[in-house]
């Protein structure tokens, strides 16, 4: 499964008024309002902003402004 992690950002928090949580996937940064994270996740820091993420392997899928990460299905974001 592929890994990922996911935090707040507030860079993008303050401009849009509201949270925001991005998250980082094949390469790809998701903002979203939501996460739902159906696999285990652990935090992890790093030398540079953010300094804590949460991450974890899945794969993510998006409706809307909600990502659902979750284990490989043939519907997921490849």
């Amino acid at each position: 499964m592929p890994a990922f992690f996911f935090h707040y950002n507030k860079p993008a928090s303050k401009q849009a008024g509201r949270p925001v949580l991005t998250v980082h996937h094949k390469g790809a940064c998701l903002l979203v309002r939501n996460i739902v994270c159906s696999v285990p996740v652990r935090s992890r820091e790093r030398s540079k902003q953010p300094h804590v993420v949460m991450a974890g392997r899945g794969s993510v899928r998006l409706a809307g402004d909600t990502a659902y990460i979750e284990k490989e299905t043939d519907h997921a974001i490849r």
